[in-house]
């Protein structure tokens, strides 16, 4: 009991020694961690003071940053090229630099707090004030001109550029920046002046211009129309043949389907041909350098063509063509020459009658006596009578041949156009049925009288039958069926007046369309060279216009020609012929 009580005893020894060393343990591990929390404490509170000090010197490297900052944005602001103006919706100052205070001579101090209208000159207040409205109302950038006045001085030209902003407050407010632009005004102001100056120079100078400008203008037209006044074409030419000006009142055509000349090729409306001729005038004139002529056809027409070069240092550089329509000289001198072929065909057919009528009147006696002498019913009268026939016939051709030859004067009487067609087909009805060409005639017994020359209207007859014997002879060279000549008449009323029409209708190579317009133009012919001269009906047509008449054709290639003639009839102007 006792070892057992011992035990315990020290059992519960050893752990109150365990407890009390534990407790002083725990003691000391309390005051180890009280150190350490201390410790701790301590850090933080160093590094807490490190931080603060290190905030106070960013703070004040901040401060003294924002005051050289400020010191610099006041530098720049008081002392900028402009003036600055904050205001509000009134237009009430709110600050300003020195710059604009500057402007107008007044202190700073005395600006602020008081509306900037008051600075405006009178007539500008208007436009300040519609300026402020269009900033607060649209919040964009606006600009304007107008004129300050100042307490002494002349007025001041400014230009406001405003803009729209709001401050910390939320207020609304106008940040201006007035500029200076008065030396613009003056630069503007003279510039005015020299632009006037200017003006009033050029319209001193255009008037003087324009008197020159009407004067020559007068003098081209004077001129022009001298060259246009010239009957004959002039046309310049460049070294390619390109008609550089021609004067437009020429009575030529160049091209009918060329209404301007300018720029064409000159062998190609004269010429009609791709390339120019060596030959040529125009051609010859650059090569030579000296004047060159010719006499050319065009479209039925007969020109004088003459080339005058036009020289630049040593060089032709133009030529100038003078083209000449001669026809009418040339149709005059075949006319002469045919009247003068005329007249001594005249004395020869004079000659020749007189040489034939005299035996001729023998053999009709001889024939008469036969007639006389012999029984009725023997031969012998019978080649009387023949004989007396046929030496009448001779008789008529001779005299008909005389008439016809000797033309006799221009003297129009009334005529039937039966007799007229008659005497013209006694001269060549013998070439007729030699060419086989079957003539019919048809005219009405009661066709009215034409007042006519006879040896004219005669003449005009046989250059038509004539021209038809030719295009029958052409198509059929030997007899033929369709080888025919009809030869009708009518009357017919054109107007109000009656005519006689007679119509020389042919079947034979007929007229292309393009020559119809040209038939009765001086030395056009459809014949081939040497076979006509191209003046048969260009003479029928002066002579049917001369008596009042209408010279026209139809006709198709290869097959007709129809030629019609309308002579005016003679009447008694109510409606009856005479």
């Amino acid at each position: 009991m006792t070892e057992d009580k011992s035990g315990e005893d020290r059992t519960a020894k050893v752990r109150r020694l365990a407890e009390e060393r534990s407790g002083e343990s725990a003691r000391q591990t309390d005051r180890i961690v009280a150190e350490q929390d201390s410790q701790r404490v301590v850090h933080e509170l160093q590094v807490h003071q490190i931080e603060l000090e290190m905030q106070n010197e960013e703070l004040r490297m901040a401060q003294r940053q924002l005051g050289e900052s400020l010191a610099k944005y006041s530098d720049l602001y008081d002392f900028a090229p402009v003036g600055y103006i904050t205001s509000n919706r009134d237009g009430l100052i709110l600050e300003t630099n020195l710059t604009f205070a500057g402007q107008l001579g007044v202190e700073r101090g005395r600006l602020v707090e008081t509306p900037l209208w008051l600075y405006v000159a009178a007539p500008d207040r208007a436009k300040l004030k519609s300026h402020f409205d269009q900033v607060f109302k649209s919040n964009e950038r606006r600009t304007c001109e107008l004129r300050l006045q100042r307490p002494s001085g002349p007025e001041l030209y400014v230009q406001l550029d405003s803009a729209w902003v709001l401050d910390v407050d939320g207020a609304e407010l106008c940040r201006t920046s007035v500029t200076d632009i008065s030396i613009r005004k003056e630069v503007e102001k003279e510039v005015d002046k020299v632009h006037d100056e200017l003006e009033r120079r050029v319209d001193e100078r255009t008037a003087q211009l324009s008197e020159n400008e009407g004067m020559f203008r007068k003098l081209s037209q004077e001129f022009q129309t001298l060259l246009n006044a010239i009957s004959d074409t002039l046309i310049l030419l460049s070294p390619e043949m390109e008609i550089l000006w021609t004067n437009r009142g020429n009575a030529l055509e160049l091209n009918e389907t060329t209404s301007d000349p300018i720029g064409q090729y000159c062998y190609k409306l004269l010429h009609d041909r791709s390339a120019p001729s060596e030959d040529s005038p125009v051609t010859s004139c650059f090569d030579t350098v000296e004047k060159k002529a010719a006499v050319v056809t065009h479209q039925g027409a007969v020109l004088d063509i003459r080339a005058f070069p036009i020289k630049e240092a040593e060089r032709v550089s133009s030529v100038l063509l003078v083209v000449s329509d001669i026809t009418e000289k040339m149709a005059m001198q075949a006319e002469a020459m045919q009247a003068a072929h005329m007249a001594s065909l005249g004395e020869l057919a004079a000659g020749v009658a007189h040489e034939i009528n005299n035996p001729i009147t023998g053999i009709i006696n001889y024939g008469q006596i036969l007639i006389n002498e012999c029984s009725p019913e023997s031969m012998e009268k019978d080649i009387g009578e023949r004989i007396v026939k046929e030496g009448e016939r001779i008789g008529l051709i001779v005299k008909t041949l005389l008439s016809f030859a000797r033309g006799g004067q221009e003297v129009k009487k009334p005529i039937g156009v039966p007799a007229v067609l008659e005497e013209s087909i006694i001269l060549i009805q013998a070439q007729i049925r030699k060419e086989g060409i079957d003539l019919k005639i048809g005219l009405p017994e009661d066709l009215p009288e034409v007042e006519a020359n006879f040896q004219q209207l005669q003449q005009g007859f046989i250059n038509i039958i004539n021209n038809a014997r030719y295009a029958l002879n052409e198509k059929y060279p030997g007899r033929h069926k369709d080888k025919r000549l009809e030869i009708t008449g009518e009357k017919v009323i054109i107007g109000v007046r009656p005519h006689v029409r007679i119509v020389f209708y042919d079947r034979g190579v007929g007229i292309s369309t393009h020559e119809l317009s040209m038939l009765t133009k001086p030395f056009f012919s459809t014949k081939p060279f040497g076979k006509g001269t191209g003046l048969g009906l260009n003479i029928t047509q002066k002579i049917i216009t001369d008596h009042g008449g209408q010279l026209s054709f139809e006709s198709a290639k290869g097959e007709f020609t129809s030629v019609i003639i309308d002579l005016p009839a003679i009447w008694s102007g109510d409606g009856v012929e005479k």
